[in-house]
């Protein structure tokens, strides 16, 4: 393959952990580039792959970022991270609300089985948790493929999309996320 077939695109939604995300896929051996969220010009059908990453704003503020989502999921495999994964259920149609309380910390995915992101991934595996918001209901389309014992919905597949469309509420880029490299890995 080509150099431009193997580039990752990071879209940073201002995230503390934007930078940790890319150091993880290069230790993939994988070429990627961070780029503001509202960059205006690019052609993201040039990456392999596209990333969204968390952000410590909420969907549900008035002054929420707004980017084209279809535009994305129609031109390459996508992973949307914590506030990315709510970004992209809030725009298809899901319900993303303030959490009863913050959920920051340790959990432990329960997997659905069978599902390509979960590849040597044992259930119970431990993820870690930073976020205010969660997302409540899932719109049309959406498949629930992860959950933790108190977020019914840890991990996601968006299914009318041309390329596999993942979320996941959780963090893979930190250590604490003890198989969060191989989440990266198989994404």
């Amino acid at each position: 393959m080509t150099m431009t077939t193997q580039k990752v695109l990071i879209l940073d939604f201002g995230s503390q952990y934007t930078q940790l995300i890319a150091r993880r896929v290069r230790e993939l051996n994988i070429f990627c580039e961070i780029h503001p969220f509202n960059i205006e010009t690019v052609d993201y059908k040039s990456y392999k792959a596209i990333i969204l990453s968390g952000s410590p704003c909420s969907v549900n503020d008035e002054t929420r970022i707004h980017l084209d989502i279809d535009a994305i999921v129609s031109s390459a495999p996508t992973l949307g991270i914590c506030y990315g994964a709510q970004y992209i259920a809030d725009v298809k149609g899901g319900h993303v609300a303030p959490s009863k309380k913050r959920e920051y910390g340790k959990a432990h995915l329960s997997l659905s089985s069978g599902e390509k992101l979960w590849t040597n991934i044992d259930q119970g595996s431990q993820v870690w948790m930073s976020h205010a918001d969660t997302i409540l209901d899932l719109g049309e389309g959406f498949e629930t493929i992860g959950s933790t014992s108190s977020i019914p919905i840890a991990g996601y597949k968006y299914l009318k999309a041309p390329y596999p469309v993942y979320g996941i509420q959780f963090h893979p880029e930190v250590t604490h996320s003890l198989d969060g490299l191989q989440v990266l890995n198989n994404f």
